[in-house]
């Protein structure tokens, strides 16, 4: 039985991390390499509707998450009952911990 196609998602705080690589990108080298990089990711982000598993489980950050390095970045995202939802892409050298604060009252 084949499995119906997940939808990829993504939160409005990974767009704005888009947006934030590809300025840096854009600025630091050239805007063709801050394309690149962005169709890069944006590859990587699709070939995870298929394999959904593929990423590491990072649940030492936050239950649920897993993640892709698509270099230098990292991207974290959720496996839906219907979508993968891409929480995060983030500069790999980055404080991880810190992007997904504990919730110590849980």
């Amino acid at each position: 039985m084949q499995r119906p196609e997940l939808q990829l998602i993504w939160s409005p705080e990974a767009e704005a991390d888009l947006l934030t690589i590809w300025a840096w990108g854009a600025a630091h080298f050239s805007p063709d390499a801050a394309n690149a990089h962005l169709r890069d990711i944006q590859r990587a982000a699709s070939h995870l509707t298929d394999f959904p598993q593929s990423g590491v489980e990072r649940d030492q950050l936050s239950p649920g998450i897993r993640s892709i390095v698509v270099y230098p970045t990292v991207l974290f995202y959720r496996i839906g009952s219907q979508s993968i939802d891409v929480v995060r892409v983030v500069d790999g050298r980055r404080n991880l911990a810190a992007l997904f604060p504990h919730d110590d009252e849980t």
